[in-house]
């Protein structure tokens, strides 16, 4: 049997090939991928920056599809289950992996990163990286089950208390999906700070008390920069030396920094004011905890994915996928790609 796969074979360059289907080994599942989300990380591998995997390799982690056949030993699976796969794995026997911490693990990878992921038709992954998918949503919304997961988890670290005043620095799904966390754990005040007025006006849609525009930003402007030391809780969202220091300087003394965009290099930071302001700067990764919160979460409502969808191709056309999110960055949000 054979299937089609996309890999990433160099500098923003990738290649469809045919290959075949391996059994499901013994704790894994074969998943039918059906639906794709394209991550900022995946062009950013391409292009050599992020310093994870090693072409040619599959890309592809935001994956959601359903169960084709079932290996030795595994439980509680059938065909025809719809899923979204988890894409972290770890060693499984070390501390941080027995302790529920295996984003820690010294030898954890993730598929479609270090690991063969969705860029294929059909993925074998264990079978502890599934969740099952309510049937009151997509599986396009499934997709974004990943992404929504490592934002939950930094939401988790920030302690919010009602009332207080939160910034979000970059108008990414991320960001977009902070402004939405924060505002249901509480926040009363959340600022979107970013550079595309499309993805701005989203933000307001999507519960930000205000949103600026760092590039058309005026003493009159309808939502101007919150003021300096006003802000209890900031989340760098965007990842480079700008956002850091927009960051420092919004919070207020004794508040809480997250750092979650990736830079990709080491940049500067003002140590001094982070000290003599008190500031806890947090970093923040995956939260494998927190992954059935999330499917509850998005099939409740309350938070909302369809709104950033905003391109559809078919996985004939992964090629212009991810041409358009490379060269359109303003106009996509969300890209998702579907089996047909």
């Amino acid at each position: 049997m054979q299937k089609k796969i996309w890999q990433w074979t160099g500098f923003n360059a990738m290649a469809p090939s045919d290959i075949g289907r391996e059994e499901p080994r013994s704790g894994q599942v074969e998943i039918r991928i059906l639906s794709i989300g394209i991550c900022g990380t995946d062009l950013h591998i391409m292009s050599g920056h992020a310093g994870f995997g090693t072409p040619p390799l599959a890309l592809g982690h935001e994956l959601a599809g359903v169960v084709e056949r079932v290996g030795e030993g595994v439980t509680g699976w059938q065909p025809g289950d719809r899923v979204c796969i988890d894409p972290l794995i770890g060693c499984g026997v070390c501390h941080e992996c027995r302790s529920g911490n295996k984003h820690r693990c010294a030898e954890a990878g993730e598929i479609g990163l270090q690991f063969p992921g969705g860029w294929q038709e059909y993925l074998n992954v264990p079978a502890a990286n599934l969740y099952r998918l309510p049937d009151n949503f997509s599986l396009e919304e499934a997709t974004q089950a990943e992404t929504l997961h490592c934002c939950l988890g930094g939401i988790d670290k920030l302690d919010i208390r009602l009332g207080q005043h939160a910034a979000v620095i970059g108008d990414g799904p991320t960001g977009l999906y902070y402004v939405q966390l924060l505002k249901a754990a509480g926040a009363s005040m959340v600022t979107l700070i970013g550079m595309r007025d499309n993805r701005l006006a989203l933000g307001r849609k999507l519960g930000a008390d205000a949103a600026v525009n760092l590039r058309s930003e005026a003493p009159d402007a309808e939502d101007p920069l919150p003021a300096a030391e006003t802000q209890h809780i900031v989340i760098d969202a965007a990842g480079n030396e700008a956002s850091l220091k927009l960051g420092i300087e919004l919070l207020r003394r004794g508040g809480r920094l997250l750092l979650f965009g990736l830079p990709g290099q080491p940049v500067q930071a003002d140590i001094q004011a982070a000290v003599l302001k008190e500031l806890t700067l947090l970093g923040s990764t995956n939260a494998p905890q927190v992954w059935p919160r999330v499917i509850e979460m998005i099939a409740s409502g309350s938070v909302k994915v369809s709104p950033m969808i905003t391109h559809h191709y078919s996985f004939d056309e992964l090629d212009r996928a991810i041409e358009f999110a490379r060269n359109e960055p303003d106009e996509a949000i969300k890209i998702i790609v579907n089996h047909e």
